[in-house]
């Protein structure tokens, strides 16, 4: 085992005091928790020789999905910074407390990902946004921000992107994605404030909470480092990604109208056809309630997996293509 480095905590990230061809583990003060002890993000810098853009991965910024974890830190045991042109800046977890705590939100309750990029005086949710955007990912030249599915749900892997911004676009075709879905920027989230401040930047969902899925985290890390390739900062051919990845112009959830208990019959990536069943809820003594139809063709991008069902519960999140007259009002899926 090799012997672990000091890591030095700083109030803000400057990457021109690093030295070049090295590996940099830092933590960055944000704020301050209820015992007066500062929340410190870890934040590892691979700076290159040569020169190039800052290409900065976000994971974790929900708690519990730990997947962009793993993810980044098979990229670090790739990337030699002796042959690495520009920085790759990488913070593994971003909502240090709601990781802490096992779950999506921030400690107090409060979604990061719907508070963007904060506020410097307010919620300590905001105070923490605040910080993390403008000491951490305001300091990068393209965004890659690494999601998984919520509690309760699981997911494909697919791509969140305004497609018709062309540095995303390319961003997003440059992935190992089963799906991408046409997503404009919606308010709050990480990714709508890079993008607002000129950063390119895009969202991978890769896969479940609280759990390390290889074989999906393989395919993302081979997606980020053919950005890395066309982007010039490591060697090799970029591939072309995205023949057969079934693009979507519109995602919605498909909602159970009674509540029970929940069996969702459809795979992940799926197609399913109009009128469908994709899911039936049955009462306590194995009766069933009602059964969930699709009410249009599409592919399912992810579901429910918790068998106990409200009414009111998402049950299947699905792509479609394009959008019809009478689907205009459909609920846009959040992040």
């Amino acid at each position: 085992m090799k012997d672990i480095l000091v890591v030095k905590t700083k109030e803000d990230l400057k990457l021109s005091s690093l030295k070049k061809g090295h590996v940099h583990r830092l933590q960055i003060h944000l704020s301050d928790n209820a015992l007066g002890v500062p929340w410190q993000v870890p934040v590892i810098i691979v700076r290159g020789l040569g020169k190039g853009p800052v290409v900065g991965l976000t994971a974790a910024v929900h708690g519990n999905e730990l997947n962009g974890i793993s993810t980044i830190f098979k990229l670090l045991e790739d990337v030699d910074p002796q042959k690495l042109n520009g920085t790759i800046v990488m913070v593994p977890i971003a909502n240090v407390p709601g990781y802490l705590m096992n779950q999506r939100l921030f400690s107090n309750g409060v979604d990061l990902n719907r508070v963007m990029p904060g506020k410097l005086k307010g919620l300590a949710s905001n105070r923490y946004a605040y910080h993390l955007t403008q000491k951490i990912v305001s300091k990068f030249d393209y965004l890659l921000d690494l999601h998984t599915a919520s509690v309760g749900r699981v997911n494909s892997l697919y791509i969140r992107a305004d497609i018709e911004n062309e540095k995303t676009r390319t961003l997003a075709f440059l992935q190992n994605p089963q799906i991408i879905v046409k997503k404009y920027d919606d308010p709050g989230t990480l990714r709508a404030w890079a993008n607002e401040k000129g950063i390119p930047a895009i969202t991978i969902e890769i896969g479940n909470p609280n759990a390390f899925q290889h074989n999906l985290i393989d395919e993302t890390l081979e997606g980020i480092k053919n950005t890395l390739r066309f982007l010039n900062m490591i060697e090799g051919e970029t591939k072309d990604m995205i023949h057969d990845a079934a693009i979507c112009d519109h995602s919605y959830w498909i909602y159970s109208n009674m509540g029970g208990i929940v069996d969702v019959q459809v795979k992940l990536a799926s197609q399913v056809s109009k009128g469908q069943v994709v899911a039936k809820v049955y009462d306590v003594f194995g009766q069933v309630k009602e059964e969930i139809l699709a009410d249009r063709s599409g592919i399912v991008i992810g579901k429910n997996v918790r068998p106990n069902c409200d009414a009111g519960t998402r049950i299947v999140h699905l792509g479609v293509n394009p959008i019809e007259p009478d689907q205009e009002n459909i609920p846009a899926n959040q992040e």
